[in-house]
Parts: structure tokens; sequence; C-alpha cells
């Protein structure tokens, strides 16, 4: 059993190495730079006449005039002004770094087009963010009006958005001359709020038989706090975003802990915590199944073997379809993605109704046989 474990983490640390050549990026390093580095431009608020043409095709000049604003004329005509939000906004951080944005006026001060410049956003965040029309929500705003304007988050791609939200926010203060307001008392509160959730399932995992007649309403918190209003839980398309793109502290320090708690502890102790104590769909599942608890369906032990084998090879393949370049992205059939309904893959939303309708009948289905975090997690595990 103890040489079966630490080939399957073998296995595992072979493919994530796959997933990491391919890619070219660990961490966030990238590969080719480190041989071939890139020249950066000296100041990240120019804007060259090529990138004002990304607005007006007939710009001939574009000619700097205050705090990173430049003046667009067609020949003698003024066709408005253009900035970068970069460096001004750089302190508001995506899922992988800041998303530096092309903002375009008109001649009369008002927001003509907003465009995304080069990031290393996932791709399908960005274009969850975009088909949302989120670029189009400040057009035809005055910098002061732009600057206050209340924006909603992308469902799907919060952090992403926000960091766009923000960062162009922020922008238009300092063109407008406007005070700038960094406090973010909304993010301020859900991260206080999940950290003392995190602090209480701590204490829960530390002692399971005096929690153990609570366990049902922190099932019900996880629900609500990590599913329903945040939205933050691990997952393999998380880790695998990470592990090439690197981790913005600065956004999701919570969410690094959480993994490294679900990580360290149970190869410690031999207990398992965030499968059981924090993952919202996880306690989604044994919320559900606390409804029939007297008629549920026996399993066979060999077909719960073959179930806890498809597990296995879900991860696996996944891993190694992402290193040999196939189009395959776990989002597109992790269960967690039912917390945000709206830009959720097809695939993902029927397993996770599937796995939700069958666990009034079965213990938690999609943990046991379908979750690839639960496998990954599992293989770390001390066994006993």
């Amino acid at each position: 059993m103890k040489m079966k474990r630490w080939l399957n983490i073998l296995i595992l640390l072979l493919l994530m190495a796959l997933v990491v050549v391919h890619s070219g990026k660990f961490l966030g390093y990238d590969f080719d730079e480190l041989f071939h580095p890139k020249e950066k431009t000296a100041d990240p608020s120019l804007v060259s006449l090529e990138e004002a043409r990304m607005v007006w095709s007939d710009a001939t000049a574009a000619k700097l005039t205050s705090e990173g604003i430049y003046e667009v004329r067609g020949g003698r005509d003024l066709l408005g002004f253009v900035m970068k939000s970069s460096p001004y906004s750089d302190q508001f951080i995506g899922y992988m770094g800041p998303i530096p944005l092309l903002i375009a006026l008109d001649a009369d001060g008002k927001v003509l087009k907003v465009l995304p410049l080069d990031n290393d956003e996932t791709p399908s965040f960005m274009s969850r963010v975009t088909e949302a029309g989120l670029f189009d929500s400040w057009k035809g705003m005055g910098t002061d009006e732009a600057a206050s304007a209340v924006v909603d988050a992308i469902s799907g791609a919060t952090f992403s958005s926000r960091a766009i939200i923000q960062g162009m926010q922020y922008r238009m203060e300092v063109a407008g001359k406007v005070e700038a307001r960094h406090f973010d008392w909304r993010k301020w509160l859900s991260d206080g709020v999940l950290l003392l959730f995190v602090l209480l399932t701590l204490g829960a995992w530390l002692r399971p038989q005096k929690a153990s007649q609570y366990r049902p309403w922190i099932w019900l918190a996880a629900v609500l706090i990590l599913g329903i209003w945040q939205g933050r839980m691990l997952s393999m398309a998380q880790f695998t975003i990470w592990l090439t793109g690197g981790i913005p502290l600065a956004a999701q320090w919570l969410i690094l802990l959480i993994f490294l708690l679900a990580v360290l502890l149970p190869m410690i102790t031999g207990k398992a915590y965030y499968c059981t104590w924090l993952c919202p769909f996880g306690a989604a599942q044994s919320l559900l199944g606390e409804v029939n608890k007297k008629h549920k369906l026996k399993l066979s032990p060999k077909l719960v073997k073959w179930l806890q084998i498809l597990r296995t090879a879900i991860l696996l393949f996944g891993l190694l379809a992402i290193g040999i370049g196939l189009s395959f992205d776990f989002a597109d059939i992790e269960a967690f993605t039912i917390f945000r309904p709206q830009s959720a893959p097809i695939v993902a939303l029927v397993l996770a109704i599937l796995s939700l309708v069958l666990s009034i009948f079965v213990a938690r289905p999609w943990c046991r046989f379908l979750c690839p975090l639960g496998e990954m997690l599992e293989m770390v595990r001390r066994k006993k």
C-alpha cells in the first residue's frame, strides 16, 4: 500500500512536470525569458501611435499632455484622448496579475472605448469578461462619472473583472483629479469572514467529536460562504493555473492558505481536512444526504472500487491531456462551477445536478467517484 501511494505521487509529479514543460512556464516564470530576456518599455504609461490606431484608424499623431494622457489627432482634427491604466492601477490584481487597459476618450472627454492590453489572465476568463460586455460599462461617461460608477463583477471571472473595474476606476480618478479611494471594504469583509470560517473549521477538524453535532451548520455555512456568496474554492482548474501562471498572492492569499492546509494537514496526520469540512460542493451533497438517511442505495465493494478508479483516471487523463496540448480544461467538468451557473459549462452543470440528486441516495457521489481534486488530495494523504 505504501509503495502504491508513492508510485501514485510520482506519476502525479511527472504529469505536472509535463504540464509545465508544455506551457513553458512554472509558477509564472517564463523559461524562454530566462534565456532570451525581452526588452521592457521604460515607461508603461507610454502610448504609441500604433496603439492609438487601435481606436482611431486615421490617427496621425499622439502627443503627451499630462498625467499620461495623450492627445490624438487625425491631421489637424482632434480625435480624442487616450491613456493606459498602467502603472497607475497595477496594484489591482486579477488571477494572474494586473490587467492593463487602453482607455480612449472622445473629443468631449467622454469614454469612447476600453480595451484590454497584453496580460497573463486565463483566456477563458477574459472571454467571459468580454462577452458579458464589461468593457462597454463606462461608455459615454466622463472621467468623474466613470471613477464613481458602480459596476458589478462578472460571475465566473470574479477576480479578473474586479481587477478591471478597480483599475479603470482608479485611472479615471487620476485623470479627473478625483480624490483616490483605495479601500475596498467589500473585499476586506469577504476575506475576514472567510478567514474566520477557516479558523472555525480548523477547530472542528481538531475536535471532530465535539463538532459533530454542529456539522450540518458548518456544511450550510460552507455552501453559503465559499459557494454562493464568494465563489472561492479549490479546484484542479485553479491548481493548473497556479502551476504554470503563478499565484497572485495579493488576490488569492487566502485560497493559497486553504490549499496548503488541504495538502499538509492530511500528509502529517492522515485525516482529511478540506473535503470533509470546507468544500462547498461536498457540503451541499452531505446536506442533501441528510434528507434520506435510512434508504440509501447499497453499492457492492467491487463497484465502489471501480468507481474510485474512475476518479483516478479522470485526474491523470486530465493532466496528461493538458500536458500534451489537447484542448482540455478541468473547469469544463468540475461540478464546483454550479455556484456560478451563468458562466458554467453545460457538462459541468449536468454532472453537478446529477451528483446532487444522487447524493440523496448515495453518500457524496461526486467526492468519492468523480472529483479530480479530491483524488489529488487523497494521493498525498497518509493511509492508515
